[in-house]
C-alpha cells in the first residue's frame, strides 16, 4: 500500500533549498494512515486537534516533514519517528523472526477466559491520567499478563501490535497521488467510489490511453476519483470534457491533489443537457478571448443585486465591506474565466481522444450517447461494479458494428503478507473490484445506416 511513497534515506525537516515537493507545505492536503489501516485527509498548517482513535493532537508536526515519514501520536502532537521503516515497534521485531521461531512452544494450553490481565481499565486510565506514555502502559500490561510467558514468540509479537495500535499508535504521512487517494476513498466508502478499486483504475488510464496533450470525454460518478485521475495526467495539457447530472458536479477528489490553477484549468465540467444541442448551430461564435473575459467579469462586477446592497447595509466596518467586495471579485472573475457553453459544445463537436465512463447510470444509455462524440480509432473504456450492463453494452456495440477489440475483462486483485515463515493472503479481502469493457471506435463504413 505504500510502495508508491518510499521511506527517504534521511529523515527531519527539510533545509529552505530542498525541492518543495517532497515535504509538506503549509496549506497542502496530506494523508495519514494510522497503524490499523484507517485513513484520513488532513491540510498541514489547519487551526484545532485532529482525533486519532481517541487522542486528540495537533497536526503541525507534520509541516516542513517528508512524505513517508512516520509519526507517534501523542497527547502533545506527532512526533516524527526516526529512522524505522515500521508502523509498529512489534513489526521491527518481528520481522527478525525466523520460520521456526514457534517450534519451542505452542499456545495449546492457552484458555482465553479473559481473566489473564491483573491490570484494570481503571488502573490503565489512571495511568494515562498521570502522564504515562503508551510505552509504559504496554510494559505494564505484559507484565500484569499471566499468559505472556506461555504465548509462543509470534504470538507475543501479535498481542504487542495490537497493544500499540490501542495505547501507542503511528501513523504514516503520504503524498495524495492517483493510488493513495482512490484506495481512500474505496476503504472509506466503497458504494460512492462504484466498488472503484486503484488496481481498476490503473487499467482504466492505460486503456483509455490517457495523455498531455488530449482531448477526452469522462462521465464520472465516483466521487471524481477518474477526472482527477486524468487531470494528474495531463498535468495542465490538454482538455478534459468532464460531464455530469443533477444540478452541479461532484468532483471531491479534485481538492484532494494540490493542484495549481493550471492543472485545475483542464477540467472543464458540462451538463448532459448540453449534448442534446449540438445539433443546433451555434447562433454567434463565443468570444473567449481575454478582452471579452474582462468585459463581462466587468459588467458583473460594477452591478450590484439587491442581496449585495443589503449584506453591504448589515456591514458598518469599512475593511469588512472592503473584504466582502475583494471575495466577490474574485468569485466573479473565477466565474467568468471558465469556457461558455458554446465554446464547451464546439468542443464536444470536434470530437474527443479518449472516452471514459465510470458511472452509476446504465452504461448502455450513456455510452449511446456520447460515442458520437469520439473520434474514430480512439479508445473507449467503460467501468461497472457489475457484469450485465457490460454484457449489454458489448452485445449493442458488437450489432451495431461501431467498435473493434471488444473486450470485457474483471479486475481482481489479492494482497499477501510476506513474513520468514508466515507468507500467506491476508485473511481480509475485496471479492470484485469491478469490470472493465474496452474497445476502439471505427468509422461508419460508406452508405451505411
Amino acid at each position: 500500500a505504500f510502495a508508491s511513497c518510499p521511506i527517504p534515506a534521511r529523515q527531519g525537516p527539510a533545509d529552505d533549498g530542498e525541492n518543495s515537493a517532497e515535504v509538506v507545505r503549509h496549506g497542502n492536503t496530506v494523508l495519514l494512515v494510522m497503524s490499523d489501516e484507517k485513513r484520513m485527509f488532513v491540510e498541514a498548517g489547519a487551526k484545532g486537534a485532529q482525533k486519532f482513535g481517541k487522542i486528540s493532537c495537533s497536526t503541525n508536526g507534520i509541516l516542513g516533514q517528508r512524505f513517508g515519514s512516520i509519526f507517534e501520536v501523542t497527547r502533545k502532537g506527532l512526533v516524527l519517528v526516526e529512522d524505522s521503516d515500521s508502523m509498529t515497534r512489534a513489526e521491527e521485531s518481528s520481522a527478525l523472526l525466523s520460520a521456526n521461531a514457534a517450534e519451542a512452544s505452542d499456545n495449546r494450553d492457552l484458555v482465553d477466559r479473559n481473566t489473564s490481565q491483573k491490570l484494570s481499565a481503571d488502573e490503565i486510565e489512571a495511568m494515562k491520567a498521570e502522564g504515562a506514555s503508551g510505552k509504559d502502559i504496554i510494559q505494564a500490561l505484559v507484565q500484569n499478563s499471566e499468559t505472556w510467558s506461555n504465548k509462543t514468540q509470534f504470538s507475543q509479537q501479535k498481542y504487542l501490535a495490537q497493544k500499540e495500535k490501542k495505547h501507542a499508535p503511528r501513523v504514516r504521512l503520504l503524498r495524495c497521488d492517483v493510488a493513495s487517494v482512490c484506495e481512500t476513498y474505496f476503504l472509506k466508502n466503497t458504494e460512492k467510489v462504484n466498488n472503484l478499486r486503484p488496481d481498476s483504475l490503473a487499467q482504466v488510464l492505460a486503456y483509455s490511453n490517457v495523455y498531455a496533450g488530449c482531448q477526452a470525454l469522462v462521465f464520472d460518478t465516483c466521487m471524481g476519483v477518474v477526472v482527477a485521475a486524468c487531470a494528474d495526467r495531463l498535468d495542465g495539457q490538454g482538455r478534459i470534457l468532464a460531464a455530469f447530472a443533477g444540478q452541479q458536479h461532484h468532483f471531491d477528489a479534485m481538492k484532494r491533489f494540490n493542484f495549481s490553477e493550471r492543472q485545475e484549468a483542464v477540467v472543464v465540467p458540462f451538463h448532459t443537457t448540453e449534448i442534446g444541442k449540438l445539433v443546433e448551430p451555434e447562433e454567434e461564435e463565443p468570444d473567449e478571448s481575454p478582452e471579452a473575459v474582462e468585459a463581462r467579469a466587468r459588467v458583473l462586477i460594477d452591478t450590484y443585486p439587491e442581496f449585495v446592497v443589503e449584506k453591504m447595509a448589515t456591514l458598518t466596518d469599512e475593511a469588512k465591506k472592503n473584504e466582502y467586495l475583494q471575495r466577490r471579485e474574485a468569485r466573479i472573475r473565477r466565474q467568468c474565466a471558465k469556457p461558455l457553453p458554446g465554446s464547451v459544445r464546439n468542443w464536444l463537436r470536434h470530437t474527443s481522444d479518449s472516452l471514459i465512463i465510470a458511472t452509476e447510470f446504465n452504461p448502455l444509455a450513456v455510452l449511446l450517447e456520447l460515442l458520437p462524440l469520439l473520434a474514430p480509432s480512439a479508445p473507449f473504456v467503460i467501468f461497472s461494479e457489475y457484469l450485465e450492463p457490460l454484457v449489454q453494452c458489448f452485445r449493442e456495440v458488437q450489432k451495431r458494428q461501431v467498435a473493434c477489440k471488444l473486450q470485457l475483462s474483471n479486475t481482481w486483485t489479492r494482497e499477501y503478507q510476506v513474513l520468514p515463515g508466515r507468507t500467506h493472503p491476508t485473511m481480509g479481502m475485496s471479492a470484485c473490484g469491478g469490470f472493465i469493457l474496452t474497445g476502439i471506435k471505427v468509422a461508419a463504413r460508406p452508405g451505411a445506416s
